[in-house]
């Protein structure tokens, strides 16, 4: 995964809200997962699959903090996607499943 991450207040780093650009190759999948805040996920190029629903340029995710989803399977065109998180401290991954014994550098 290729991405840039923003913070919206610079000065309040552990507050903040978060703003991601993130390029999902081809045929990748991601571990199900949850988030400890709030976020939306903005399609803007490609697909992915979560769960069972399809998303494509232009569909929105929205979750609630403690919402666990996945896996996500990118597209054979790979996926381009902005996320918001509410709180840039309360967003790394936390694993779900299975894949709760992988640490987070393995989380793809």
């Amino acid at each position: 995964v290729r991405f840039a991450q923003f913070l919206l207040d610079p000065q309040n780093a552990e507050e903040s809200p978060a703003v991601i650009l993130a390029r999902f190759e081809p045929g990748e999948e991601i571990n199900p997962h949850t988030h400890a805040c709030n976020y939306l996920e903005y399609i803007v190029q490609g697909s992915q699959k979560v769960g069972k629903i399809d998303f494509v340029a232009g569909d929105v995710r929205w979750a609630a903090g403690g919402t666990g989803y996945g896996p996500i399977k990118v597209g054979h065109e790979g996926c381009t996607v902005l996320i918001v998180f509410e709180t840039a401290s309360k967003s790394a991954p936390l694993l779900l499943g299975k894949a709760r014994g992988l640490n987070a550098a393995t989380a793809r």
